[in-house]
């Protein structure tokens, strides 16, 4: 009984740091004091660490749970029509919202990024099968010309300041979008709050 209790306050403690981790690279970015994270979970730097071993691995368990919430996403979305437009404005909005994980990425410190990306990839492709069927995406685009956007809306974060960064990247979006897509951008899509 004990040890059930000990391995379910364990796993509430590692989720209270992997959902206060994502707020705080979203708000701050990656070199947010581990401090910080800890203390907004509610835990200390000491059950951090029993966790995750270094910034690193807590930026991949991030990434991870994003990943996690894009599959989600995409089986909600597996017999939507528009479904491969409405996924692929989900992962700009993961990227407006949390630019840190390119950066953390980039850099090829972080652990399991090939895995994640394949899923990524794995959760589009029906996706775009599907919308390739109706005419929605241009011929020719494939899912590794979707994720190559990713990087392009980097670019542009890295650019724009903060006072033009909205209209930069609802212009990014637009573009981008029918770049890919036969369909109009949507003209309502702003990035979500982060969880």
């Amino acid at each position: 009984m004990v040890v059930e209790r000990t391995r379910r306050d364990a796993a509430r403690n590692r989720d209270l740091l992997v959902a206060a981790a994502r707020r705080a690279f979203a708000q701050r970015g990656p070199d947010v004091p581990l401090e910080d994270i800890a203390s907004e979970a509610g835990v200390s730097r000491t059950t951090l660490h029993r966790h995750f071993e270094n910034r690193e691995a807590l930026a991949s368990a991030v990434l991870e749970h994003n990943v996690t919430d894009i599959e989600a996403r995409a089986t909600a979305l597996a017999e939507a029509d528009d479904g491969a437009e409405r996924l692929y404005h989900f992962l700009l909005d993961v990227q407006f919202e949390s630019p840190w994980l390119a950066r953390v990425v980039a850099d090829g410190r972080m652990p399991g990024t090939a895995d994640l990306a394949a899923r990524t990839a794995a959760a589009l492709d029906p996706l775009l099968d599907r919308a390739r069927s109706r005419g929605r995406v241009h011929p020719g685009v494939g899912t590794g010309d979707v994720l190559l956007t990713l990087p392009m809306v980097m670019a542009v974060q890295a650019a724009a300041d903060a006072v033009e960064a909205p209209a930069r990247l609802g212009t990014t979006r637009a573009i981008l979008h029918r770049g890919l897509f036969t369909t109009e951008p949507p003209t309502a899509a702003r990035p979500r709050s982060p969880a």
